[in-house]
């Protein structure tokens, strides 16, 4: 199936999958254009707080994806801020543009700048995470914003082949991705020219990081009549508290996976099975919390000769 038809049902059929939580529509003038947002806040804000910038996927919408993911729900019972930014066209830069080729890290800077002087944010605190698009948006932020967000997530979106990105990172990079083995549009073994596949962006990452432990967990399969199962694969090394984290959802599909929103006839039919032994929410908060803030280990010249020299 052509992937643009299947971008368009995924706007169709998550038009309606917003939480009636209160939201805040906040904007600022970014590039000579009007930026939006919407802001999440947990209930004690007297002390400074983290926040979690939470992108949505292509042709879908910032409220849409507070629908579907759902991460106010964790996020608040943790002390933790929610922002949904809005993309231009419905999309996020990536490198490989299908309708947008705005300056979105850029604006992302700006956005973190605007809502640090309005609220009571802990600079040290500020994760970035999305779905799809959105998710790969966020691998684009390691290396446009890694001196201001601490760690990453990505949910169904894989790191994009980009000869002309520019990375400029002097630590370690704590990061979490969750995708589906039967994913139809970002795939999970085998790059398709645009993207690496998620194995290779997960280990891209991990051996950026120089993690050199690696665990694999089968988590119990509770809800067997779904289909899936899910391993955990956790990259780690001695003397340092990074971890490179993937959840691998065996026969899962492109989705939020874990979302009760994902489990609706429609987004199974075109988009493949959900999994509820994890959710993608609870999994990206509780990663965020342990990684805590920005890693304190430096790298030395060899790991940044690595990363500039890496054939994508």
């Amino acid at each position: 199936m052509n992937k643009i038809f299947i971008f368009f049902i995924a706007f169709f059929l998550l038009g309606g999958a917003k939480d009636k939580a209160a939201l805040k529509k906040e904007i600022i003038n970014f590039d000579e254009k009007i930026r939006e947002y919407y802001v999440s806040l947990p209930e004690d804000t007297s002390k400074p707080f983290p926040i979690i910038i939470n992108f949505h996927g292509f042709l879908s919408h910032a409220m849409d994806q507070q629908g579907f993911s759902q991460m106010d729900n964790y996020a608040h019972q943790n002390g933790i801020g929610v922002i949904y930014p809005e993309g231009v066209k419905r999309s996020w830069n990536v490198g490989k543009a299908i309708l947008n080729d705005e300056n979105d890290i850029g604006f992302v800077n700006a956005l973190i700048d605007s809502v640090s002087l309005k609220y009571n944010i802990d600079s040290n605190r500020i994760y970035a995470c999305g779905f799809s698009n959105g998710g790969t948006f966020s691998y684009e932020l390691i290396c446009g914003l890694s001196n201001k967000i601490a760690a990453f997530g990505s949910v169904g979106g894989n790191f994009s082949i980009n000869e002309n990105r520019l990375c400029n990172i002097d630590r370690e990079i704590p990061l979490i991705h969750i995708h589906g083995t039967r994913d139809r549009l970002q795939k999970y073994n085998h790059s398709d020219g645009d993207f690496l596949s998620t194995i290779e962006s997960v280990n891209y990452w991990a051996k950026y990081n120089q993690l050199d432990i690696k665990v694999v967990e089968n988590m119990e399969d509770i809800h067997k009549k779904e289909g899936t199962t899910v391993e955990k694969h956790t990259y780690s090394k001695n003397n340092s508290n990074t971890q490179v984290i993937h959840f691998k959802v065996v026969k899962g599909g492109h989705l939020w996976l874990g979302s009760p929103i994902a489990d609706w006839l429609t987004l199974r039919i075109f988009f493949g099975r959900n999994n509820h032994e994890i959710n993608s929410s609870k999994e990206l908060v509780d990663f965020f919390l342990e990684a805590e803030g920005f890693p304190e280990i430096q790298f030395s010249t060899a790991a940044l000769k690595f990363l500039q020299k890496q054939v994508y």
